[in-house]
């Protein structure tokens, strides 16, 4: 079964075409950023915006699917991955602008998980004419205040990294039931593994110094961009709370549950999402 699937995965990356890999300068740093396209040269752009968690190796299982009708490009954000850490205040939207200009894109369709999905829509707040299509899942939107009980379970999950134990912090967020819904061993792994590479994914975020981002909240009622909105049914109740919020202030968007999900849906269910990605993103043309 493994071998199957890793065969329909190189075919479909062939089909797309050799992906690209590079450095991007930035205001005061660099951003790791990959580009895949396929062959026929109308394809619509889509940009992959991965979460506060895991940088966007966490997009593996999705890219070739993706990569076979849509041009992408998916990059680590400062701190994440290839991407070193900033060592000066910075803006997450023109890390953003940046990429999405050295990637070609004069106009995309953004999909972003949890931060991500929060950067996407202030994104397109600030720049609605370079948005296509929103697609945003468990959004950590800017403005909406976390709940006691929210950072009480981040801490849980988060305490073993004090003393480097990344297997522990995987562990904990697996028996969360809502960082991964229960079940999801191969989905764990990954985590794991993307963790084990890149542990520095999770210790500068505390640190990470973002210029001032005023709440988007009270200027979402103006986005008029297709938006569909996901949540995984094991989410927290934070992030099922985040994404009703985003469905009521978001002009005609639309939210669907992920049945068998929690918060890193796109280590669980790659094809799915993507599939829904590609179906979303089509009907813009």
């Amino acid at each position: 079964m493994i071998g199957r699937m890793m065969a329909l995965a190189c075919t479909l990356a062939l089909m797309a075409g050799a992906a690209r890999a590079e450095m991007v300068d930035v205001d005061g740093g660099q951003i790791y950023y990959e580009t895949c396209a396929p062959k026929k040269t109308d394809a619509q752009a889509v940009v992959l915006i991965h979460d506060g968690v895991v940088n966007s190796a966490s997009f593996d299982d999705m890219w070739p699917i993706l990569c076979g009708d849509f041009r992408v490009v998916r990059y680590d954000r400062r701190g994440y991955g290839k991407s070193p850490a900033a060592k000066a205040p910075y803006s997450p939207q023109e890390d953003l602008a940046a990429v999405m200009k050295v990637a070609g894109f004069d106009h995309a369709s953004l999909v972003g998980f949890s931060f991500g999905g929060g950067l996407a829509v202030s994104y397109a707040i600030l720049h609605p004419e370079q948005v296509d299509r929103l697609v945003i899942s468990g959004p950590s939107l800017n403005g909406f205040q976390p709940s006691p009980a929210f950072g009480k379970a981040i801490t849980h999950i988060m305490l073993p990294m004090v003393i480097g134990n990344m297997d522990a912090v995987a562990a904990n967020a697996a028996k969360s039931g809502w960082v991964m819904a229960p079940g999801h061993d191969e989905a764990r792994l990954k985590a794991q593994a993307i963790l084990k590479a890149s542990p520095q994914d999770l210790r500068h975020q505390m640190k990470d110094p973002i210029k001032g981002w005023p709440s988007d909240l009270p200027r979402m009622r103006d986005l008029r961009v297709p938006t569909l909105i996901m949540i995984g049914d094991h989410d927290i109740a934070d992030n099922q709370a985040t994404s009703g919020a985003a469905q009521a202030l978001i002009p005609g968007s639309r939210r669907i549950v992920i049945d068998d999900a929690g918060h890193l849906m796109q280590l669980e269910h790659p094809k799915e999402l993507a599939d829904l990605i590609a179906d979303f993103v089509k009907k813009g043309k």
